[in-house]
């Protein structure tokens, strides 16, 4: 392959693909959710609605990876224009904030969700602290992201005076914290749903429910994997594609894992 053809080179439509499929998912599974708990069961709680905060921010940060891509991401990193940098390294810090602020929502959200399923009153009080320490980790992190720079600019503009935290160590910390939690989380219903007398059927069910929650945590370390090489990488450009969309899968599994037991009474409807 000729130096021209390799420089030619664009991810934009695995990346265009990837984020359209994905946030169209995400955004039906969270509407036909906030149709059922609205309209059909008039039962719309703080789950609900923390879920559509979630929505949102995932959307938020389809929107910025997309403007990553408009300003490099996908391309090989040596044949962007400089005048490129600043507004992509901009894109970049926004995608970072929002897709880990949308993670910590869809988990606040399911903790809130099995808050209002189980009345056992250990899984209620094991469930009420984890959502208080979701809440100051989830605040603590994204003033933490927010100001990772002093000034906020200079993280896009190195030459500016200023100081800037540590942000792989930093986005390292982040990934194995949302990979031990997705696990504890999805793991914590589990001896209470074995011991529920329910129909098989509906039993297998809910584990295949579940089942779709391990495969985020399988997603989750998948992306650690492409952080790694990202950083590391001499073409950031074109290797972040990975850790970009993998993080956004992520998210997409973790909205359809946290909605897809809510939809009961909405396909009954639509097939009786």
């Amino acid at each position: 392959m000729s130096k021209h053809s390799v420089d030619d080179e664009s991810r934009f439509t695995e990346i265009c693909t990837i984020l359209s499929v994905c946030c169209a998912l995400s955004t039906i599974a969270v509407t036909l959710r906030s149709y059922t708990r609205l309209v059909l069961l008039h039962t719309f709680g703080w789950d609900d609605g923390v879920m559509v905060a979630a929505q949102i921010l995932a959307i938020a940060a389809a929107v910025t990876i997309g403007l990553e891509s408009k300003w490099g991401l996908g391309s090989h990193t040596w044949v962007q224009p400089e005048e490129h940098f600043f507004p992509y390294m901009k894109a970049f810090y926004s995608s970072i904030i929002v897709y880990n602020m949308s993670m910590c929502l869809v988990k606040i959200s399911i903790l809130l969700q099995y808050r209002r399923i189980f009345a056992l009153r250990m899984m209620q009080r094991i469930t009420y602290y984890a959502v208080a320490f979701m809440v100051a980790w989830s605040i603590t992190f994204f003033f933490l992201l927010t100001l990772i720079c002093i000034p906020v600019a200079k993280f896009w503009d190195h030459a500016l005076p200023g100081r800037c935290l540590d942000s792989l160590t930093i986005w390292y910390v982040m990934a194995a914290f949302n990979l031990v939690s997705d696990f504890a989380i999805f793991c914590l219903p589990l001896p209470v749903v074995r011991s529920l007398q329910l129909p098989k059927k509906q039993k297998v069910m809910l584990f295949a429910v579940f089942g779709l929650g391990f495969f985020t945590c399988i997603i989750s370390i998948i992306r650690i994997r492409t952080l790694k090489i990202a950083a590391s990488t001499d073409d950031p450009n074109w290797d972040n594609v990975d850790a970009a969309t993998w993080s956004y899968l992520e998210i997409t599994t973790a909205i359809l894992a946290a909605c897809l037991p809510t939809l009961r009474p909405v396909f009954a409807k639509i097939m009786p």
